[in-house]
């Protein structure tokens, strides 16, 4: 190292850890937590991933900001949904100035479920792409959630194609903890099959319903905005009192009123079921995450439905 003059030694260093590190980390953003959490456990130290929504805030409802069209602009990669769960988002992507921003919607090419025939608000729920009305909460089947971590996986490397090796790796590890939680699911829940899932809200559960052969029953369709008719709260209730449920179920992105006047109404309880797509504040105060959360949900769903 004596015959080395200082002035070579950074050129020399960074020659050596060229290979091992990129040279810029990419810069990803996500419409939801989910996502985020799936697309940080596959970029690993090769990318900030960051989420798009902003604390607390609904991606039903939130309206972006100038500021946050200049932040998508930034980034490398945007990862949303699609299927109409962000109803912005064809014009957010539109606003990007050159329309060069790379986008990736997980919800292409998988097997949506429809919405359910009947709810009200159903007539105007479109999946962004003249289809529909289609179900967007896909990342409540974690095994919808395995594909969608391979399609993160095939995207950063497109990207990145000198991380691709590593996005493999760690795609795989991510998905073989989403397998370990279905499986825990799965086996906690058997003793709830052919169960009613009472929802008193919108329906957002549809899909861990189908995978648990449990049976949503939700006041309202896919938007939180729908409010359920007298008739509708009627049905629901008599449904309750014919099928013996006791709990009803919602989730904090839909205020609790109309779950708690129908769980008066058959003189019963509410208890809280996390759809996931962001986090409260309270849960970012905690450091959750979309494993701790999902397992707050089976606790709750055993306890409500009372699983043996």
């Amino acid at each position: 190292m004596k015959n080395i003059s200082r002035a070579l030694l950074p050129a020399l260093l960074l020659s050596v850890a060229g290979p091992l590190f990129p040279s810029a980390r990419l810069n990803v953003l996500t419409s939801i937590f989910p996502l985020r959490e799936f697309a940080a456990a596959v970029a690993g130290e090769r990318a900030h991933v960051s989420l798009f929504l902003p604390p607390g805030a609904g991606v039903h409802t939130w309206q972006p900001r100038p500021g946050d069209i200049m932040k998508l602009a930034a980034a490398d990669l945007f990862i949303s949904i699609g299927a109409g769960l962000e109803p912005w988002l064809t014009d957010v992507v539109g606003a990007v100035p050159g329309g060069k921003l790379r986008t990736l919607e997980v919800s292409r090419g998988l097997a949506l479920l429809p919405a359910e025939e009947g709810e009200p608000g159903h007539e105007e729920e479109k999946d962004g792409h003249g289809h529909g009305p289609l179900d967007p909460h896909i990342w409540l089947d974690f095994d919808m959630d395995r594909a969608i971590v391979d399609k993160i996986v095939a995207e950063l490397s497109a990207v990145d194609p000198a991380g691709a090796g590593y996005f493999r790796v760690n795609g795989e590890t991510c998905k073989s903890k989403l397998a370990a939680l279905d499986a825990r699911f799965r086996r906690r829940l058997r003793g709830c099959a052919g169960k009613p899932l009472v929802v008193g809200g919108h329906a957002a559960f549809g899909y861990l319903a189908r995978r648990y052969g449990l049976v949503q029953t939700a006041l309202y369709g896919l938007s939180p905005d729908a409010q359920p008719s007298p008739r509708q709260m009627m049905k629901v209730s008599d449904f309750c009192r014919r099928e013996n449920v006791r709990t009803i179920f919602f989730e904090t992105s839909v205020a609790p009123g109309l779950a708690r006047a129908l769980a008066g109404e058959i003189g019963g309880r509410v208890l809280v079921l996390y759809a996931g797509h962001n986090l409260t504040r309270d849960q970012i105060k905690k450091g959750q995450d979309f494993f701790t959360i999902m397992e707050e949900n089976l606790r709750t769903l055993q306890e409500g439905l009372g699983c043996r």
